[in-house]
Formats: C-alpha cells, structure tokens, sequence
C-alpha cells in the first residue's frame, strides 16, 4: 500500500543500549508517502525496545545513535531523506551531544527531518527545546511533531513548543468519515497544518481512502 517497511539491523551502539540478557532494540524505515500522488516525504526511522523500558538517559543513547545511523544511511545513499525521533527528554538532556553531532554532519543535515515528541509539561528548561528547534530550522532541518494523546488539543503547549512544519498521528480507529474529518478539524484548530499531517497505521485500502477524503496529506502503513 504505501511500500514495503524495511526491517534494518541495528548498529553497535543501538544494541549496546540493550540490557545483556534480557531486552533487545529494534529498528524499521517506514516509507511516508503523499496520499494523493504517492511521493515520498522521507523514511522514518523507527526505534523501538522490545521487553524491557529504557530510562531516560537510555532512550538519549538510542535516538542518539539512531540519528547517527540516518546519517550512515545517507552517506551510503541507501536513503535520499530520513526522519528520526528525538525526545523533549533527549534535547533537554544531551543538547551539545545532539547538536555536536548535526554539526558534524552538515553535508547531509538538510537530508534529515526530526519528528519531536514528548510533554512540555515535563520540561525543567523548555527554552533548550525552543533554541534546538530554531537552530534546526536555520539548518534546513524540517521539524515535526508526534502527537501520541488521544485528544489533539491535550497537546496544545507541546505543539506551541515544537512549532512543527509536519505531524504524525495515528489513524483514527473509526470506520465514519465524519471521525476522521473531527480529527483533521481538531489538528487544524491545535495550529497544525493539514497539508503535512501523517496519518500512521493505515493496515487497509478503506483506511487510506478515509484519510484522503478527509484531507490528510500523507500516510505511513503496511
């Protein structure tokens, strides 16, 4: 439907961020592709842990190196555009790590988006976030948002934060236009624009032909 997940193996460094004998990291490019015409905004490469939950400081060193994998990606053109996940916990906590390593990879940089995602609530220094942010779009550095609440508007000082150019959601579980279109308003109304919302977890031909109708720009699926 929107092209086949590439299941990757992860680098060193991903995997030594796994506990020795239990738990392990897992790594996918997911394709994200224009609903109408079916261009590719990026790959998304997703990280995830499987039976144990990392700390905070365990999630930094994952997304850390899971950005310097996009960037090994790149120069080896296996991909022409990636999107990784960093954390508000991430910028806030390794911000010259995160930073150091954009600055060494400036050749590629503009080749890479960063899809935000986190409580702003949670923050202790919120201004690191707002100063990454500007920094990334005086880069070139397309910035998103993951919005993983399950009302838009819950969200609404995280977004304010991030100020995203994109945003992913996941698609709504309701088989009524009439559902979808409540989200997209909601997206709208939040100051998301709808030209670059990403619905996730499209699995059918009625899913995606719902997030057409209801004006979503792009999807991500199986």
């Amino acid at each position: 439907m929107f092209g086949e997940a590439q299941h990757i193996q992860p680098n060193a460094a991903l995997t030594r961020n796994a506990p020795a004998t239990a738990g392990s990291v897992r790594a996918t490019l997911w394709p994200t592709l224009a609903l109408d015409t079916g261009e590719r905004l990026f790959d998304e490469l997703y990280v995830w842990t499987e039976r144990y939950q990392p700390t905070t400081m365990q999630r930094a060193r994952l997304q850390l190196s899971a950005l310097r994998k996009a960037f090994a990606l790149l120069e080896l053109e296996k991909r022409d555009h990636i999107c990784v996940t960093l954390s508000f916990g991430t910028v806030e906590r390794a911000l010259d790590a995160t930073t150091d390593l954009f600055e060494s990879n400036r050749l590629l940089m503009h080749r890479v988006s960063v899809m935000l995602r986190g409580q702003a609530e949670r923050l202790r220094a919120p201004y690191r976030v707002h100063n990454f942010v500007d920094w990334l779009r005086s880069q070139n550095v397309a910035v998103g948002y993951r919005l993983s609440a399950s009302r838009i508007d819950s969200e609404k000082r995280a977004i304010e934060l991030s100020q995203p150019r994109f945003a992913k959601l996941v698609a709504p579980t309701s088989s009524r236009l009439e559902y979808w279109q409540d989200s997209l308003l909601e997206a709208r109304a939040a100051g998301l624009d709808a030209r670059w919302l990403i619905v996730s977890d499209i699995e059918s031909a009625e899913q995606r032909r719902l997030a057409r109708a209801a004006g979503f720009g792009f999807g991500q699926g199986s």
